[in-house]
């Protein structure tokens, strides 16, 4: 699919359509060829130049009178993507989170009307990654960039996409907002990711006397830490199993956490049951059917979620 959209691939059937211009249309004959596209890409393979350097490979779009009119510029991207020190090195000689950095560098300083992404954080480390997702972010809502996102992470998914489509073997079984799409009962079939992942945004973050919290709404979130120079939102990963239901608060235990909020899904899984309650987004928490009887958990119903501030993992 991602090969179709960036005209690597002309289909049998079928038409791609960007801002209301055909770029392939299999029964009409068109076909734009890749580079009259204004389409960034990163596929897997990264494709980069081996005869050029870091900073060639970064030019390369100028080179080749793509470069178009864009507040995305070489010293920002080099300086978010840190590849000052790589700059005069050659691709063989970069590891592969290093060349996934170059790759996702020149896509975004070709000027793209598009960008189509495959997997571009899956060889980073959690810190660098949770920093080229808020650029992405920036470009997306700044500048107004729209992206084709692929991702095994639900995490990534939840926390970057405003629309997600689930493709199993090549159909679509599920799509509409993140966490509409991945906690239906197709998605959480899915062998390699059987649960769905719990990823909050907080703002308004601070720490004092070591004590740091975070808000959800008008709800407070207490955390175990914050990474250094922490700014803006911060987001916050737990799984489905840390999170304790209950109809009413609880005072006096150790779970800090104790978000109110309203079921608004129940998929059931094998021998268990994923509840999505919406606190002012979506937390999932994994329990038994007896649970689910014994506390008369029910769409629409009201619940409390508890949540050891140590079970939330921060992400950088």
């Amino acid at each position: 699919m991602l090969d179709v959209i960036a005209g690597v691939l002309r289909p049998d059937s079928g038409r791609v359509v960007l801002d209301g211009e055909t770029l392939t249309d299999a029964e009409g004959g068109i076909h734009v060829p890749l580079h009259k596209r204004r389409i960034g890409v990163v596929f897997q393979d990264l494709l980069l130049f081996p005869h050029l350097s870091v900073a060639g490979n970064l030019n390369y779009p100028r080179r080749w009178g793509r470069r178009v009119n864009s507040p995305i510029t070489f010293d920002k991207v080099v300086d978010v993507l840190e590849l000052t020190a790589l700059l005069s090195r050659t691709p063989h000689s970069l590891s592969g989170g290093e060349r996934q950095r170059v790759a996702l560098g020149r896509a975004l300083l070709s000027g793209p009307r598009l960008l189509v992404l495959d997997e571009p954080l899956a060889a980073l480390d959690e810190p660098l990654k949770s920093r080229i997702l808020t650029y992405l972010d920036r470009v997306v809502h700044e500048w107004e960039i729209p992206v084709v996102f692929v991702s095994h992470s639900q995490a990534e998914v939840r926390r970057f996409a405003a629309w997600c489509a689930v493709l199993d073997k090549g159909s679509i079984i599920a799509e509409g907002t993140p966490g509409k799409a991945l906690g239906t009962l197709g998605a959480l079939s899915l062998q390699d990711d059987a649960a769905p992942a719990n990823l909050l945004r907080l703002d308004n973050v601070s720490c004092t006397q070591g004590a740091c919290v975070g808000m959800v709404g008008k709800q407070v979130v207490r955390l175990p830490g914050l990474p250094q120079n922490a700014s803006g939102p911060v987001y916050v990963q737990f799984p489905p199993e840390s999170v304790l239901l209950s109809r009413d608060d609880v005072p006096n235990i150790s779970a800090r956490n104790h978000l109110r909020g309203t079921v608004v899904h129940l998929v059931e899984q094998g021998a268990a049951v994923f509840v999505g309650i919406d606190v002012g987004q979506i937390i999932w928490a994994e329990v038994t059917p007896g649970a689910v009887r014994d506390l008369s958990i029910a769409v629409g119903n009201p619940i409390t979620c508890l949540i050891k501030a140590h079970s939330l993992r921060v992400l950088e």
